[in-house]
């Protein structure tokens, strides 16, 4: 996302004549369908399913990419490989998700019964990743960052951190601390999931949060964004004494985020990867809205924001499988995937609640996972409360919306950052539904998505900009926020 830096200015937007419906909250446990937005299946007919299947087939046998994800169960993969020519990269898989590659398609591989999906191993990259030309900021880095409070240490659900973290206009505008101390619910027993670069798991805020992890790219249990620096530049960041949010000196690590960082560490900072520290600031957002729930930080990214579907795909298993109760994922894929879509609807029949960026484009564009049936797809909004010129927006691009420029949060070293693009704002409606999950421990996805359907109305931004307040009254709980 090209960064730019404008006046604040009001957006006139004409609102849809549609509105998005709730999501089916019957608790029979059959998947969501046309009473929320309509399951791919009900977007296309089987003659038009037919001619994207063998168009994407043709594509296959044309491609040069040689690796492929192959889904088919763990005691045929040998079989399967054998009949059509793949050599297997991958062992063992609980949920016959294995990675494989060859440098010709054997075209009867569609019709092979065995075979669950086979699709290429797609590039995934976080939203600020996108490519978005149109993503200027309704409001200017200096007006968001000249409206904090001076910086102090103050103590956080038992941890030091820096009051512009706790106290910012994201947290007003949600109406957080009203409903803390009305309410005094903060996540507590529930466990979100985070999938993305991974996360510092020495930072202050963190640290008492945290369970354990896995590094999907390394295969490893530690999920530590570090790895994604140098030893030298590692060692220099967890040793800096940056003076948290001091305000003086802004120093820009990317095209999507400006951390805020004293002079004197700003030399050891001149050469991350574009997004190391990502991962850090959306659990730093779950973290601030559900300072009692658990972080499960898992690394499927690296520090240059890029993925891809097979560790995306085994990370949502994962995370179904190790006790996550949400799902919060700061990322996007273009097209929609078979694997990418069987993983989502396996978490969601467990009861996980998926909530996952809208993306960056400006436009009405559908984007994967976020589109999928069921999922919470969220966008975002600015200290204004209109829709963010650069988010994506419309009924079936966007359940919900939330803050999603200038946010502040935990940076990798100790330090905090402010970011914009929905990554930031996903999380903040992950906390969310961590909120109502510690509230209602028996909802499913769908009585969680209804609670957090109440929401302050933004035009263009599905059911609106969260509201905790709003969300947990619905669920008479949060009567008593003013």
């Amino acid at each position: 996302m090209a960064e730019q830096t404008v006046a604040r200015k009001n957006l006139l937007l004409k609102p849809l004549n549609t509105e998005p419906a709730f999501f089916d909250a019957s608790g029979d446990g059959r998947p969501f369908r046309s009473k929320w937005r309509p399951s791919l299946s009900g977007r296309f007919s089987v003659l038009a399913k037919i001619c994207v299947g063998l168009c994407f087939l043709t594509g296959l046998l044309l491609w040069g990419q040689d690796n492929f994800v192959l889904v088919t169960s763990p005691d045929k993969v040998q079989d399967v490989c054998g009949r059509h020519g793949l050599t297997q990269l991958t062992q063992g898989s609980s949920h016959g998700v294995f990675l494989v590659s060859t440098s010709s398609i054997d075209s009867s591989i569609s019709t092979d019964s065995d075979v669950q999906s086979f699709e290429q191993d797609r590039a995934l990259g976080v939203p600020e990743l996108s490519g978005a030309t149109n993503a200027s900021l309704t409001q200017s880095t200096t007006s968001i960052l000249d409206g904090l409070p001076g910086r102090t240490v103050v103590n956080y659900y038992g941890a030091p951190v820096a009051s512009n973290y706790v106290t910012q206009p994201a947290t007003t505008i949600i109406r957080q601390h009203d409903l803390q101390l009305a309410s005094g619910f903060i996540g507590k027993g529930i466990t979100v999931a985070v999938i993305d670069t991974g996360v510092d798991t020495s930072h202050a805020a963190l640290q008492s949060a945290l369970v354990s992890g896995f590094n999907f790219i390394s295969n490893v249990a530690d999920p530590s964004e570090l790895v994604d620096l140098s030893p030298a530049m590692a060692a220099a960041l967890a040793q800096s004494t940056t003076s948290i949010l001091d305000g003086q000196n802004l120093v820009q690590l990317n095209a999507s985020t400006v951390a805020i960082l004293s002079q004197s560490t700003t030399s050891i900072l001149d050469g991350p990867p574009g997004e190391f520290g990502h991962g850090t600031m959306t659990a730093g957002l779950v973290h601030l809205v559900a300072p009692g729930a658990h972080i499960m930080p898992l690394k499927a990214f690296a520090g240059d924001g890029s993925s891809d579907l097979f560790n995306i795909v085994r990370a949502i298993y994962y995370a179904a499988d190790n006790g996550a109760n949400v799902i919060s994922m700061s990322f996007e894929i273009a097209q929609s995937s078979p694997a990418l879509q069987n993983a989502i609807q396996y978490a969601l029949s467990k009861n996980v609640v998926v909530v996952a960026a809208s993306g960056n484009d400006g436009g009405q564009i559908l984007v994967f996972p976020s589109a999928y049936n069921s999922v919470i797809g969220v966008g975002s909004t600015s200290n204004s409360d209109v829709k963010s010129s650069f988010t994506n927006f419309g009924t079936n691009s966007i359940f919900i919306a939330a803050p999603g420029e200038g946010v502040v949060t935990t940076y990798p070293g100790g330090n905090y950052a402010a970011g914009w693009g929905t990554s930031f704002s996903t999380p903040l409606v992950a906390g969310e539904a961590a909120l109502v999950l510690e509230a209602r421990p028996t909802y499913k996805p769908g009585d969680v998505a209804n609670a957090i359907s109440r929401a302050f109305a933004v035009q263009q931004m599905g059911h609106g900009r969260v509201d905790l307040c709003l969300a947990l009254s619905s669920i008479g709980v949060g009567s008593f926020c003013k």
